[in-house]
Protein backbone atom coordinates (compact mmCIF):
# COMPACT_ATOMS: atom_id res chain seq x y z
CA UNK A 1 0.00 0.00 0.00
CA UNK A 2 1.41 3.27 -0.81
CA UNK A 3 1.71 5.72 1.89
CA UNK A 4 -0.30 8.88 1.74
CA UNK A 5 1.50 11.81 1.21
CA UNK A 6 0.29 15.42 3.22
CA UNK A 7 1.04 18.57 2.16
CA UNK A 8 0.00 21.48 4.43
CA UNK A 9 -0.86 23.81 1.98
CA UNK A 10 -1.33 27.07 4.34
CA UNK A 11 1.97 26.49 5.58
CA UNK A 12 3.51 26.78 1.80
CA UNK A 13 1.50 29.26 0.66
CA UNK A 14 2.24 31.96 3.02
CA UNK A 15 6.05 30.53 2.99
CA UNK A 16 6.29 31.32 -0.73
CA UNK A 17 4.24 34.49 -0.48
CA UNK A 18 7.07 35.50 2.39
CA UNK A 19 9.47 34.57 -0.14
CA UNK A 20 8.26 36.88 -2.47
CA UNK A 21 7.57 39.44 -0.17
CA UNK A 22 11.09 39.83 0.51
CA UNK A 23 12.16 40.18 -2.98
CA UNK A 24 9.91 43.13 -2.87
CA UNK A 25 11.18 44.69 -0.23
CA UNK A 26 15.05 44.34 -1.62
CA UNK A 27 13.90 45.55 -5.11
CA UNK A 28 12.35 48.78 -3.24
CA UNK A 29 15.23 49.47 -1.28
CA UNK A 30 17.34 48.96 -4.17
CA UNK A 31 15.66 51.90 -5.87
CA UNK A 32 14.95 54.11 -2.60
CA UNK A 33 11.56 53.73 -2.92
CA UNK A 34 9.39 53.99 0.25
CA UNK A 35 6.39 51.94 0.03
CA UNK A 36 3.27 51.89 2.53
CA UNK A 37 0.46 49.17 2.49
CA UNK A 38 -2.55 50.92 2.91
CA UNK A 39 -5.53 49.15 4.83
CA UNK A 40 -8.87 49.67 5.74
CA UNK A 41 -12.80 48.95 5.25
CA UNK A 42 -14.46 49.78 2.30
CA UNK A 43 -15.76 53.73 2.76
CA UNK A 44 -13.08 54.98 4.99
CA UNK A 45 -11.64 57.07 3.23
CA UNK A 46 -8.24 55.15 1.60
CA UNK A 47 -8.67 57.03 -1.86
CA UNK A 48 -9.57 60.37 -0.74
CA UNK A 49 -6.60 60.69 1.71
CA UNK A 50 -4.33 59.41 -0.69
CA UNK A 51 -5.60 62.05 -3.24
CA UNK A 52 -5.42 64.90 -0.70
CA UNK A 53 -1.94 63.54 0.16
CA UNK A 54 -0.48 63.46 -3.38
CA UNK A 55 -2.01 66.86 -4.16
CA UNK A 56 -0.03 68.51 -0.80
CA UNK A 57 3.94 66.86 -1.44
CA UNK A 58 3.88 66.31 -5.05
CA UNK A 59 5.73 69.10 -5.26
CA UNK A 60 8.46 67.92 -3.39
CA UNK A 61 7.88 63.82 -3.86
CA UNK A 62 7.64 61.72 -6.78
CA UNK A 63 4.35 59.30 -6.40
CA UNK A 64 3.26 56.10 -7.44
CA UNK A 65 0.28 54.10 -6.68
CA UNK A 66 -1.14 50.08 -6.83
CA UNK A 67 -4.40 49.91 -6.10
CA UNK A 68 -6.19 46.79 -5.44
CA UNK A 69 -9.97 46.00 -6.00
CA UNK A 70 -11.96 42.99 -6.13
CA UNK A 71 -13.03 44.81 -10.11
CA UNK A 72 -12.89 47.95 -11.64
CA UNK A 73 -10.80 51.15 -11.79
CA UNK A 74 -12.82 53.92 -10.34
CA UNK A 75 -10.00 54.51 -7.36
CA UNK A 76 -7.61 54.46 -10.07
CA UNK A 77 -8.88 56.57 -12.22
CA UNK A 78 -9.11 59.41 -9.27
CA UNK A 79 -5.94 59.40 -8.82
CA UNK A 80 -4.77 59.29 -12.59
CA UNK A 81 -5.62 63.29 -12.64
CA UNK A 82 -2.46 63.83 -10.74
CA UNK A 83 -0.32 62.72 -13.74
CA UNK A 84 1.37 59.41 -11.85
CA UNK A 85 2.02 56.10 -12.83
CA UNK A 86 -1.03 53.69 -11.28
CA UNK A 87 -1.25 50.55 -11.57
CA UNK A 88 -4.60 49.07 -11.09
CA UNK A 89 -4.97 44.75 -9.54
CA UNK A 90 -8.33 42.92 -9.78
CA UNK A 91 -8.52 40.23 -7.62
CA UNK A 92 -10.88 38.92 -9.37
CA UNK A 93 -12.93 38.15 -5.92
CA UNK A 94 -9.86 37.48 -3.14
CA UNK A 95 -10.54 39.80 -0.40
CA UNK A 96 -7.05 41.02 -0.44
CA UNK A 97 -3.39 41.76 -2.21
CA UNK A 98 -0.78 39.21 -2.11
CA UNK A 99 3.26 39.74 -2.62
CA UNK A 100 2.90 38.17 -6.13
CA UNK A 101 0.23 40.37 -7.14
CA UNK A 102 2.37 43.14 -5.69
CA UNK A 103 5.69 41.99 -7.85
CA UNK A 104 3.27 42.21 -11.02
CA UNK A 105 2.30 45.49 -10.34
CA UNK A 106 5.79 46.76 -9.28
CA UNK A 107 7.16 45.48 -12.99
CA UNK A 108 5.10 48.06 -14.46
CA UNK A 109 6.18 50.76 -11.83
CA UNK A 110 9.03 53.45 -13.00
CA UNK A 111 10.81 52.14 -9.50
CA UNK A 112 13.82 54.90 -10.57
CA UNK A 113 11.49 57.76 -10.57
CA UNK A 114 9.41 56.89 -7.61
CA UNK A 115 10.13 58.21 -3.74
CA UNK A 116 7.01 57.26 -2.57
CA UNK A 117 4.63 54.06 -3.10
CA UNK A 118 1.38 53.64 -2.00
CA UNK A 119 -0.20 50.36 -2.22
CA UNK A 120 -4.09 50.41 -1.67
CA UNK A 121 -5.19 47.06 -0.72
CA UNK A 122 -8.44 45.64 -1.14
CA UNK A 123 -11.24 47.51 1.35
CA UNK A 124 -11.14 44.58 4.22
CA UNK A 125 -9.86 44.21 7.88
CA UNK A 126 -9.50 40.54 7.86
CA UNK A 127 -7.40 39.16 4.95
CA UNK A 128 -5.01 42.17 4.31
CA UNK A 129 -3.25 41.68 7.63
CA UNK A 130 -2.44 38.35 7.08
CA UNK A 131 -0.34 38.98 3.67
CA UNK A 132 3.13 40.31 3.92
CA UNK A 133 3.59 42.18 0.37
CA UNK A 134 6.83 43.61 1.06
CA UNK A 135 6.22 47.79 2.21
CA UNK A 136 8.47 48.96 4.52
CA UNK A 137 5.20 49.97 6.63
CA UNK A 138 1.18 48.81 7.29
CA UNK A 139 -1.08 51.47 7.74
CA UNK A 140 -4.40 51.63 8.50
CA UNK A 141 -7.23 53.55 8.17
CA UNK A 142 -10.11 53.84 10.05
CA UNK A 143 -13.42 56.09 10.26
CA UNK A 144 -15.41 57.53 12.76
CA UNK A 145 -18.92 56.20 11.20
CA UNK A 146 -16.99 52.79 11.62
CA UNK A 147 -17.68 52.82 15.22
CA UNK A 148 -15.01 52.97 18.17
CA UNK A 149 -15.04 48.90 18.66
CA UNK A 150 -13.13 48.30 15.35
CA UNK A 151 -9.65 47.75 16.76
CA UNK A 152 -11.40 45.32 19.78
CA UNK A 153 -12.96 43.39 16.51
CA UNK A 154 -10.47 43.17 14.47
CA UNK A 155 -6.94 43.35 16.60
CA UNK A 156 -4.47 41.99 14.00
CA UNK A 157 -5.13 44.54 12.00
CA UNK A 158 -4.02 47.15 13.79
CA UNK A 159 -1.51 44.97 15.52
CA UNK A 160 0.10 44.51 12.47
CA UNK A 161 0.03 48.44 11.43
CA UNK A 162 2.80 50.95 12.41
CA UNK A 163 0.23 54.28 12.16
CA UNK A 164 -3.89 54.10 12.18
CA UNK A 165 -5.00 57.30 10.65
CA UNK A 166 -8.76 57.87 12.14
CA UNK A 167 -10.50 59.54 9.00
CA UNK A 168 -13.98 61.69 9.14
CA UNK A 169 -13.34 63.34 12.71
CA UNK A 170 -15.22 66.70 11.35
CA UNK A 171 -18.35 64.37 11.45
CA UNK A 172 -17.57 63.24 15.11
CA UNK A 173 -19.39 66.40 16.99
CA UNK A 174 -22.66 64.92 14.99
CA UNK A 175 -22.35 61.38 16.14
CA UNK A 176 -22.35 59.39 19.56
CA UNK A 177 -18.93 58.10 18.55
CA UNK A 178 -15.80 58.90 21.12
CA UNK A 179 -12.30 59.42 19.80
CA UNK A 180 -10.97 59.18 23.65
CA UNK A 181 -12.52 55.72 23.58
CA UNK A 182 -11.47 54.63 20.02
CA UNK A 183 -7.97 55.39 21.34
CA UNK A 184 -8.42 53.71 24.77
CA UNK A 185 -9.30 50.39 22.38
CA UNK A 186 -6.20 51.13 20.25
CA UNK A 187 -3.96 50.69 22.68
CA UNK A 188 -5.54 47.59 24.42
CA UNK A 189 -5.56 45.83 20.73
CA UNK A 190 -2.05 47.67 19.92
CA UNK A 191 0.00 49.32 22.37
CA UNK A 192 2.97 50.24 20.47
CA UNK A 193 0.95 52.08 16.96
CA UNK A 194 0.40 55.61 16.30
CA UNK A 195 -2.69 57.56 15.67
CA UNK A 196 -3.03 60.71 13.90
CA UNK A 197 -6.83 61.93 13.74
CA UNK A 198 -7.73 64.00 10.45
CA UNK A 199 -10.34 64.68 8.13
CA UNK A 200 -9.26 64.17 4.89
CA UNK A 201 -12.61 66.27 3.25
CA UNK A 202 -11.77 69.24 5.69
CA UNK A 203 -7.82 69.27 5.99
CA UNK A 204 -8.19 69.08 9.53
CA UNK A 205 -5.22 67.03 11.31
CA UNK A 206 -3.21 66.33 7.71
CA UNK A 207 0.21 68.58 8.51
CA UNK A 208 0.48 66.09 11.31
CA UNK A 209 0.17 63.05 8.82
CA UNK A 210 2.47 64.55 5.78
CA UNK A 211 4.97 65.66 8.63
CA UNK A 212 4.78 61.94 9.42
CA UNK A 213 5.36 60.59 6.09
CA UNK A 214 8.10 63.14 5.18
CA UNK A 215 9.84 62.15 8.50
CA UNK A 216 9.42 58.55 8.02
CA UNK A 217 10.85 58.70 4.47
CA UNK A 218 13.79 60.52 5.09
CA UNK A 219 14.48 57.90 8.19
CA UNK A 220 14.07 55.16 5.32
CA UNK A 221 16.42 56.61 3.26
CA UNK A 222 19.05 57.19 5.85
CA UNK A 223 19.27 53.40 7.37
CA UNK A 224 21.45 51.65 5.14
CA UNK A 225 20.50 49.95 2.78
CA UNK A 226 22.37 46.57 2.99
CA UNK A 227 22.98 44.77 6.14
CA UNK A 228 26.67 44.51 7.17
CA UNK A 229 28.63 42.28 4.71
CA UNK A 230 30.81 38.89 5.52
CA UNK A 231 32.51 37.89 2.74
CA UNK A 232 32.48 34.10 2.43
CA UNK A 233 35.84 32.72 1.56
CA UNK A 234 36.81 28.86 1.37
CA UNK A 235 34.91 26.10 2.73
CA UNK A 236 32.50 27.89 4.96
CA UNK A 237 29.86 26.65 7.40
CA UNK A 238 26.89 28.40 8.49
CA UNK A 239 24.89 27.57 11.49
CA UNK A 240 21.47 29.15 12.49
CA UNK A 241 20.69 29.41 15.87
CA UNK A 242 17.67 29.87 17.97
CA UNK A 243 13.96 28.46 18.77
CA UNK A 244 11.17 28.95 16.30
CA UNK A 245 8.39 28.91 19.63
CA UNK A 246 10.11 32.46 20.93
CA UNK A 247 9.55 34.85 18.89
CA UNK A 248 12.42 37.06 17.62
CA UNK A 249 14.69 34.13 18.85
CA UNK A 250 13.84 31.71 16.22
CA UNK A 251 16.17 34.09 13.50
CA UNK A 252 18.55 32.21 13.13
CA UNK A 253 16.80 29.25 12.55
CA UNK A 254 14.85 31.30 9.69
CA UNK A 255 18.16 32.13 7.90
CA UNK A 256 19.43 28.50 8.10
CA UNK A 257 16.31 27.47 6.71
CA UNK A 258 15.92 29.99 3.76
CA UNK A 259 19.76 28.95 3.08
CA UNK A 260 19.25 25.35 3.10
CA UNK A 261 16.80 25.48 0.40
CA UNK A 262 19.07 28.35 -1.60
CA UNK A 263 22.47 27.08 -1.51
CA UNK A 264 24.20 24.18 -3.19
CA UNK A 265 27.43 24.40 -3.11
CA UNK A 266 29.36 21.53 -1.85
CA UNK A 267 32.20 24.27 -0.39
CA UNK A 268 29.10 25.79 1.89
CA UNK A 269 26.98 23.48 4.64
CA UNK A 270 24.19 25.13 6.15
CA UNK A 271 23.06 23.59 9.57
CA UNK A 272 20.00 24.49 11.17
CA UNK A 273 21.15 24.22 14.83
CA UNK A 274 18.39 25.52 16.48
CA UNK A 275 19.28 25.33 20.30
CA UNK A 276 21.50 22.36 19.99
CA UNK A 277 24.56 23.41 18.30
CA UNK A 278 26.60 21.57 20.64
CA UNK A 279 25.19 18.40 18.67
CA UNK A 280 26.77 20.00 15.60
CA UNK A 281 30.23 20.47 16.67
CA UNK A 282 31.23 17.38 15.46
CA UNK A 283 29.78 17.76 12.17
CA UNK A 284 31.52 21.02 11.79
CA UNK A 285 34.70 19.68 12.80
CA UNK A 286 34.55 17.11 10.06
CA UNK A 287 34.10 19.51 7.49
CA UNK A 288 36.89 21.22 7.81
CA UNK A 289 36.01 24.76 7.53
CA UNK A 290 37.97 27.95 6.80
CA UNK A 291 35.52 29.81 8.35
CA UNK A 292 31.88 29.53 10.52
CA UNK A 293 29.47 32.55 10.60
CA UNK A 294 26.66 31.79 13.20
CA UNK A 295 23.10 33.55 12.93
CA UNK A 296 21.67 34.43 16.07
CA UNK A 297 19.27 36.87 17.93
CA UNK A 298 21.41 38.96 19.96
CA UNK A 299 20.14 41.96 22.11
CA UNK A 300 22.96 44.29 21.27
CA UNK A 301 20.88 47.16 22.19
CA UNK A 302 19.77 48.01 18.55
CA UNK A 303 16.39 48.80 17.24
CA UNK A 304 14.81 45.80 16.17
CA UNK A 305 15.86 44.14 13.03
CA UNK A 306 19.56 45.90 13.47
CA UNK A 307 22.18 43.54 12.36
CA UNK A 308 25.49 43.74 13.45
CA UNK A 309 28.38 41.51 12.90
CA UNK A 310 30.96 40.08 15.75
CA UNK A 311 33.96 38.63 16.85
CA UNK A 312 33.94 36.66 20.44
CA UNK A 313 35.27 39.65 21.99
CA UNK A 314 32.62 42.25 20.76
CA UNK A 315 29.78 39.01 21.79
CA UNK A 316 31.25 38.67 25.56
CA UNK A 317 30.16 42.34 25.79
CA UNK A 318 26.44 42.05 24.70
CA UNK A 319 23.57 39.30 26.21
CA UNK A 320 22.53 36.71 23.68
CA UNK A 321 19.20 35.04 23.53
CA UNK A 322 17.95 32.91 26.70
CA UNK A 323 20.00 29.28 24.93
CA UNK A 324 21.10 26.83 27.13
CA UNK A 325 25.07 27.18 26.21
CA UNK A 326 27.36 30.00 25.98
CA UNK A 327 27.83 31.15 22.42
CA UNK A 328 31.40 32.86 23.11
CA UNK A 329 33.10 29.46 24.73
CA UNK A 330 31.43 27.53 21.25
CA UNK A 331 33.04 30.14 19.33
CA UNK A 332 36.17 29.38 21.47
CA UNK A 333 35.99 25.70 20.79
CA UNK A 334 35.08 25.79 17.01
CA UNK A 335 38.40 27.95 16.66
CA UNK A 336 40.31 25.94 18.75
CA UNK A 337 39.56 22.50 17.08
CA UNK A 338 39.20 23.93 13.36
CA UNK A 339 41.32 26.76 13.41
CA UNK A 340 38.28 28.37 11.62
CA UNK A 341 37.83 32.20 11.08
CA UNK A 342 34.63 32.46 13.35
CA UNK A 343 31.90 35.75 12.93
CA UNK A 344 28.61 35.88 14.62
CA UNK A 345 26.19 37.55 12.40
CA UNK A 346 23.71 39.29 15.47
CA UNK A 347 20.08 40.27 15.29
CA UNK A 348 18.48 42.62 17.64
CA UNK A 349 15.46 40.62 18.56
CA UNK A 350 11.88 43.00 19.37
CA UNK A 351 10.54 40.03 21.29
CA UNK A 352 11.43 36.39 22.48
CA UNK A 353 8.45 35.83 24.16
CA UNK A 354 7.15 32.07 23.87
CA UNK A 355 4.53 31.15 21.43
CA UNK A 356 5.30 34.99 19.43
CA UNK A 357 5.85 34.78 15.78
CA UNK A 358 9.00 36.70 14.34
CA UNK A 359 8.20 40.26 14.09
CA UNK A 360 8.06 42.11 10.85
CA UNK A 361 11.47 43.86 11.43
CA UNK A 362 13.37 40.76 12.14
CA UNK A 363 11.47 38.95 9.78
CA UNK A 364 12.81 41.69 6.97
CA UNK A 365 16.23 41.54 8.34
CA UNK A 366 16.45 38.10 7.59
CA UNK A 367 15.76 38.06 4.26
CA UNK A 368 18.11 40.87 3.21
CA UNK A 369 20.75 38.93 5.27
CA UNK A 370 19.77 35.34 3.49
CA UNK A 371 19.66 38.04 0.00
CA UNK A 372 23.04 39.26 0.18
CA UNK A 373 24.91 35.77 1.53
CA UNK A 374 23.27 34.18 -1.45
CA UNK A 375 24.67 36.92 -3.99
Amino acid sequence: MKKIKTIEVGASLFEENDRIAGENRILLKKHGVFALNVMGSPGSGKTTVLEKTIDQLRKDYSFAVIEGDIQGSLDGERLEKFGIPVVQINTGGACHLDANMVAKGLENIPLEDTDILFIENVGNLVCPAEFDIGTDVNIIISSVPEGEEKPLKYPLMFRISTLCLLNKIDIAPHTDFSIANFTRNLKTSAPDIKLISLSAKMGEGFKEWTEYLSYSLIASLSQLSETPSVELKGRVVIAGLGDRMKGDDGAGCLAAEILQKKIQKGAVKVINAENAVENYLGAIEKFKPDMVVIIDAVDFGGKPGDVKVMERAQLMETTSSTHTFSLPLIIRHISSETGAKCKVIGIQPKSTAFGEDISPEVRQSVLRLTEQLLS
